[in-house]
């Protein structure tokens, strides 16, 4: 444990892959969960049965994020729950591949809804509880889920790599708008990380990045886990409206 054991952390998009792992990391650092996934109930079964062996002292809640109600909804749910909210990790998110010109708007805004939207109201709406576990002496941070593609853009990925981008400006903007206040807002940037996901793509899609990176191979949800920790733990106490590349070093 790390003396952060009492810790309420919201986490979104996180019956899976990459939010499953975060999670994982959490519920070992000794803190309470609120796990939020959109659609995957078999997934969440999943996610249920293994915190339940755990002993997890965890809430699991199925939301829409694409809904501005619905981020209200989970952010009031975790404070009525457990009665304190001290981390926000903006997991969730949603991809679009293919070529940009012949993509319907109603994805493209479904995409930023989810990717922008989402992660901008969840912060907004946490604030209040966050500036207040702060007051009481708590480290309490937001942990943002970018990309290497909102880095360095990514062909076939425009409109992806758009909110990515955005994600981070708007990073910068909540850090420097709440640091003063006590809380911390930082955001992750993962490469090609070994999930279901990436798993069902064609190797012609990232092997190049693969071959131009320090490391050439894919990431572990773990690893980004790891760094998801370190954001929102003490260590990183000086850390603030930072990315964080995950990419095993990409050259280009």
């Amino acid at each position: 444990m790390t003396g952060q054991s009492s810790k309420v952390v919201l986490i979104t998009g996180a019956t899976r892959g990459i939010g499953r792992a975060i999670a994982e990391r959490f519920l070992k650092e000794g803190c309470r969960l609120v796990l939020v996934y959109r659609s995957n109930k078999m997934e969440a079964a999943e996610t249920e049965k293994i915190l339940k062996k755990l002993d997890a002292d965890a809430l699991i809640l199925q939301s829409d994020l694409t809904d501005s109600v619905a981020c209200r909804y989970v952010v009031d749910r975790t404070v009525n729950h457990f009665g304190q909210l001290d981390i926000l990790v903006n997991n969730a998110g949603t991809t679009y591949d293919g070529a940009f010109v012949v993509m319907r708007s109603e994805e493209y805004e479904l995409l930023i809804r989810g990717n922008i939207c989402a992660p901008i109201l969840l912060s907004l709406y946490a604030a209040p509880h966050l500036i207040t576990s702060a007051k009481a002496g708590y480290n309490s941070t937001i942990v943002m889920m970018s990309s290497m593609a909102g880095v360095t853009g990514k062909e076939g990925q425009v409109p992806y790599s758009t909110t990515k981008g955005a994600l981070i400006g708007a990073t910068r903007l909540l850090a420097r708008h709440f640091g003063h206040l006590g809380v911390r807002v930082n955001a992750l940037a993962p490469g090609f990380i070994c999930t279901d996901m990436v798993k069902g793509l064609d190797s012609k899609m990232y092997n190049h990045v693969l071959k131009a990176s320090a490391s050439p191979r894919m990431g572990e949800p773990h690893e980004v886990a790891s760094a998801a920790w370190f954001l929102a733990s003490n260590a990183s106490s000086y850390i603030n409206g930072q990315v964080h590349r995950i990419d095993g070093g990409f050259m280009r």
